[in-house]
């Protein structure tokens, strides 16, 4: 299990900062820039969101996660006070308001805890992807108890992406997540435990005039079956065009779903072929090789991405492992 744990958080940074160079390009933009993204590479020209970081590095999805992880470690469990402290803190000391890399909700979301405003009258209208990138490590410090990661995700979404797609998203992917480290599961079994979080988040959210997140993880889930004899590159292709790769919620998480569903939960097929569609690549990456690696544990990534991946942003995310499943074992 603690090694599945670690795979879920070092996979998370991995597919970030993988699909970083491809952010909100087309396929056909991706391929005639890099040819095929296979691993890490500094981004190009054309590449305006992420134009300022380098090769390997990792963007908000993985920092936005590890502030999870502090609040978690910290307070034993998620606490919004604490979070809401932690991420006004980031947004001033690394002027996120003033970065290109944040998407709208979370800037919203930002604006409004660094002002003092309520943030939850704002929060309530995210429909993007933001609660759902960040709320892998709920799943983890929750393994084994989809209820409880149910729970506390959608506290977690509530303040800035709390719309029924928004807290709907983040619990699809704590549910898959909190199934997928326990074990002893099928991808099958991880996909369900997304729809049923998807569905108690729904009843959670704002109602807003948007798609079902549940019904389109089953569509992407059918996608995957109808399609099966197809490669896995030919399928991501297809849940693009159907689904979207976009930043909202309603897209990046079902395709994100369906692509590990296609990929039977294998991390390197699951990512690489995630990020070659483009659109939203790194949170699409992240979400992809968050559920990979929960589901198939770091043993099934690469060493040298991993070790890569840890030495360019001088993370520890073996020792983040330990403290999150300690307090796993101890809920």
């Amino acid at each position: 299990m603690l090694d599945r744990v670690y795979g879920c958080l070092v996979g998370t940074a991995i597919g970030d900062a993988m699909g970083m160079p491809a952010s909100f390009m087309t396929p056909e933009q991706i391929r005639h820039t890099y040819g095929r993204i296979d691993g890490f590479l500094k981004p190009a020209e054309q590449q305006k969101a992420h134009a300022d970081l380098v090769k390997g590095e990792i963007t908000d999805d993985t920092e936005e996660s590890l502030i999870i992880s502090s609040v978690i470690i910290e307070a034993g469990k998620f606490d919004e006070s604490l979070f809401i402290k932690k991420m006004r803190q980031w947004a001033i000391e690394k002027s996120m308001l003033g970065s290109t890399v944040i998407g709208p909700s979370t800037r919203k979301f930002l604006e409004a805890i660094v002002k003092g405003d309520n943030y939850l009258e704002v929060g309530k209208y995210g429909d993007t992807n933001g609660a759902a990138m960040r709320v892998a490590p709920i799943g983890l410090a929750n393994h084994g108890n989809v209820e409880k990661a149910i729970e506390e995700a959608t506290t977690s979404a509530l303040p800035s992406h709390g719309s029924k797609p928004g807290v709907a998203a983040a619990c699809a992917v704590a549910a898959a997540i909190a199934l997928a480290a326990e074990g002893n599961c099928t991808v099958r079994d991880v996909v369900d435990a997304a729809v049923y979080g998807a569905k108690k988040g729904e009843e959670a959210g704002f109602d807003i005039c948007a798609p079902s997140v549940s019904v389109r993880i089953r569509l992407a889930q059918d996608l995957v079956e109808r399609h099966a004899e197809k490669s896995l590159d030919d399928i991501c292709y297809i849940l693009y065009q159907h689904i979207g790769a976009g930043m909202k919620s309603y897209e990046s998480v079902p395709l994100s779903l369906g692509v590990f569903y296609a990929a039977c939960g294998n991390f390197e097929q699951g990512v690489v072929s995630v990020i070659n569609v483009g659109d939203d690549a790194d949170t699409n990456g992240a979400i992809v090789g968050g559920l990979c690696g929960a589901y198939s544990g770091a043993v099934n990534i690469r060493p040298d991405w991993m070790d890569y991946i840890s030495q360019q942003n001088k993370l520890d995310f073996k020792q983040l492992a330990k403290s999150l499943w300690s307090i796993g074992l101890n809920r």
